[in-house]
């Protein structure tokens, strides 16, 4: 039985009933798209997943990667997965077509990956970041730059990367010391970067990186860096490759999971040969590099939420199996499954409202931005816009920690065989960590939430997002089923806007305390939204049940629902009070006393 495991009627019940995404087919890009066809699509991705994809999970944790004479070299049917992911279309299939895109909506790139990063996280890195700087030349490059690399990339010929980090400059990008230096019409890098994923491997004929550097002279600070296209190996003008292009792989790092996914120390321009094209406007790289970096913040929830899917469902099936103990709810004297034992129902309850919490979250988000782009000019696209801007460190961050979680709990349904490599749990767990730390750790993220987020266009990302859930409250107080608990709810949404009020008048007049609980804040709008998300599930398997179908899938949305919001909302409560409290031991603790 293939390790990874999901329930597309989970998924089907966000994308179609609660979220509705054939309307996007209503825009005029769409215009030739139906709702089946986007159905084919999600279909077509699971079995894809499941056949060529799911298989590389074991295959890329025994290989590993192999560093030899500055080369990387990968599991053979890694090769074969990358030639067939891009062949099939699936690295292309939300862009367009002048490229070679599909030109589906941009939310089904989500769907895709939630179906990909569960059949094997170590993999899916490598496509999707060659998806994302693809991207960055389509949206920013010149059309020199897009007719050389952007077809070869997106047919999965051409491998691509995010180039970033330094060792001295990790989340302080301002500190960076690569250079660029004008040599006529194109520059040369020099420069060392440091834990580059998919930084240098056998997968493709070449690999384009995406690097930010400082050219000769510029400003200094973040006000000083430009992006560059940089390939691993020259590229003519007619599309032909030519020598290597002074770019060398120093090595690769030892990681705790995500074994068969090379991360690289890169060293461009050792003996000075290391060829480089600008992409986009002299000193905006950091800028443009944000279209990847949100890009990449949204699919590390995405990793945390499908790995912990895979987690629950491979849990669950052993809980089914396992007999265990005699059954307290049947009264029977023998052995029974698991399943039946009220703590292990406990976590299972847990962990499914989680994942699909956490589900419906992040293709909310996803649905947001495709109305960001598609809507004209105006008040609706700027709604979206703002909206999709609040809930991206809200993903980030309180999905990798809570995917993280939950493979933890679903090792704690298998006992000691949940510890043991016979199962893919601890893989889960072990792969699962980095989310919390890639593209801004979720402590910078909790900051940017309650910092920038905040303030930036007069508050509007806070005003949009409160008023989304003011108005699903206010629509849904009366419901028969589920008022009590939306007004419980309301609630406690209250009480968050409130604080954060107070904490963003903390941001001006007590920074550091400010500072000192802005994760917690952050945990507490997860919380909320999850809370949101489920209730509206909840809200939409009612009229299900109204319209005859009461059966026990319905009904499971209902009742994860108000069991989540009963044994949330108190612990949201009070962790809303711990960010207001006036105490500073976190400022005024002796670093000698840690």
């Amino acid at each position: 039985m293939p390790h990874f495991m999901v329930n597309l009627d989970d998924i089907f019940f966000i994308l179609k009933e609660q979220l509705h995404y054939a309307d996007l087919c209503r825009f005029d890009r769409y215009r030739d798209i139906d709702e089946a066809t986007l159905d084919m699509l999600v279909k077509q991705a699971h079995k894809f997943a499941l056949s060529e994809i799911a298989p590389l999970q074991e295959i890329g944790e025994k290989w590993g990667v192999v560093y030899e004479n500055g080369q990387v070299r990968c599991a053979p049917e890694f090769k074969k997965a990358f030639g067939l992911y891009g062949e099939n279309g699936w690295i292309a299939a939300v862009r367009d077509p002048e490229y070679g895109g599909q030109g589906f909506p941009q939310m089904m790139r989500i769907v895709i990956n939630d179906l990909m990063y569960g059949a094997c996280q170590s993999f899916n890195m490598a496509p999707s970041l060659t998806h994302g700087a693809a991207h960055l030349i389509e949206s920013f490059g010149a059309e020199e730059l897009k007719r050389l690399y952007v077809p070869n990339m997106f047919s999965g010929k051409w491998a691509g990367t995010m180039v970033m980090t330094e060792p001295n400059a990790g989340s302080n990008l301002a500190a960076l010391t690569t250079m660029a230096y004008r040599e006529g019409d194109h520059f040369t890098i020099k420069g060392r970067k440091i834990f580059i994923s998919w930084g240098d491997h056998d997968l493709t004929e070449n690999i384009i990186h995406l690097v930010l550097a400082r050219i000769e002279g510029a400003p200094e600070g973040v006000r000083g860096i430009s992006l560059f296209v940089v390939p691993k190996i020259r590229v003519l003008a007619d599309g032909s490759l030519a020598e290597p292009n002074d770019v060398v792989c120093g090595g690769i790092e030892r990681k705790l999971g995500l074994h068969a996914s090379p991360t690289c120390q890169l060293i461009f321009g050792d003996n000075e040969g290391c060829l480089a094209s600008l992409c986009g406007e002299e000193n905006k790289g950091l800028a443009h590099m944000f279209q990847m970096m949100n890009a990449a913040r949204i699919n590390t929830g995405v990793s945390g939420m499908t790995l912990a899917g895979t987690a629950y469902r491979n849990a669950l099936a052993y809980t089914k199996q396992r007999i265990q103990g005699a059954g307290l709810r049947t009264k029977s004297s023998g052995g029974v499954p698991i399943i039946e034992h009220p703590d292990i129902r406990r976590m299972l309850l847990w962990m499914k409202a989680t994942v699909e919490g956490m589900r419906s979250m992040i293709y909310t988000g996803a649905y947001w931005a495709d109305l960001a782009e598609e809507f004209p000019e105006g008040a609706q696209r700027e709604h979206y816009r703002n909206l999709v801007d609040f809930i991206t460190p809200i993903i980030k961050a309180y999905c990798s920690d809570m995917g993280f979680r939950v493979c933890e709990t679903a090792i704690q349904c298998l006992g000691g065989y949940g510890f043991c490599k016979d199962y893919p749990l601890e893989q889960y767990l072990r792969d699962s960590k980095i989310m919390s730390l890639y593209e801004g750790t979720n402590g910078i993220q909790s900051m940017d939430l309650m910092g920038r987020k905040m303030r930036v266009n007069e508050g509007a990302p806070f005003r949009e997002f409160r008023a989304e859930i003011e108005k699903f409250c206010s629509e849904n107080r009366s419901h028969p089923v589920l008022g009590e608990r939306v007004g419980a709810f309301a609630r406690v949404a209250a009480r968050l806007w409130d604080a954060s009020m107070e904490m963003k008048k903390r941001m001006d007049s007590d920074p550091l305390q400010w500072a000192s609980y802005t994760y917690p804040a952050l945990q507490a709008y997860g919380e909320i939204t999850m809370a949101w998300r489920l209730l509206d599930m909840a809200r939409v398997a009612c009229e299900a049940t109204q319209r005859g179908k009461g059966n026990d899938f319905y009904r499971g949305k209902i009742l994860q629902a108000s069991w989540y919001v009963d044994l949330t909302l108190p612990h949201s409560l009070a962790t809303i009070d711990c960010c207001l409290r006036q105490g500073r031991e976190i400022l005024d603790m002796p670093e000698n006393a840690f």
